[in-house]
């Protein structure tokens, strides 16, 4: 699925570059707006996911099943790594593309902001993924 996505946007900006419809201000525009919606994205899933997590391990505790609980909590990291590996490889992939139609555009300038932004999403997803690791942690200890 992510080769999916990753092909339609390289694509649609290789059109966009191709066509030269479009300044490069609007090819960036339209790069950082991509970037800022998987962050939320991933935001929102781990905010609803650890929800859920934190949820299934207290209740499984509350019957006395630590072990069960446990294992939740171990199933519940992997499937948050995992989500936030693919929305990196997903930024990283939007972001390579964008920068290279930006080059082919001669605008360096802006494709060094939308690399600056790349790496500002990256990290905004390592931060979220160690909160939700914590988070269910936490669920384990009380």
């Amino acid at each position: 699925m992510l080769r999916k996505l990753s092909l339609g946007l390289v694509v649609g900006l290789c059109m966009v570059g191709n066509a030269l419809a479009h300044s490069p201000e609007d090819v960036a525009e339209r790069c950082a707006n991509k970037v800022e919606q998987v962050v939320e994205r991933a935001t929102n899933a781990a905010q609803d996911e650890t929800h859920e997590c934190v949820r299934r391990i207290n209740a499984l505790q509350d019957e006395g099943r630590d072990e069960a609980a446990k294992r939740v909590a171990r199933e519940c990291i992997t499937n948050a790594t995992e989500r936030t590996h693919n929305a990196v490889r997903y930024v990283n992939a939007v972001c390579d593309e964008c920068v290279e139609v930006l080059l082919r555009l001669d605008a360096p300038q802006l494709a060094r902001r939308i690399n600056h932004l790349c790496d500002e999403a990256v990290e905004t997803l390592r931060v979220i993924l160690h909160r939700e690791k914590n988070a269910i942690l936490d669920a384990l200890e009380d």
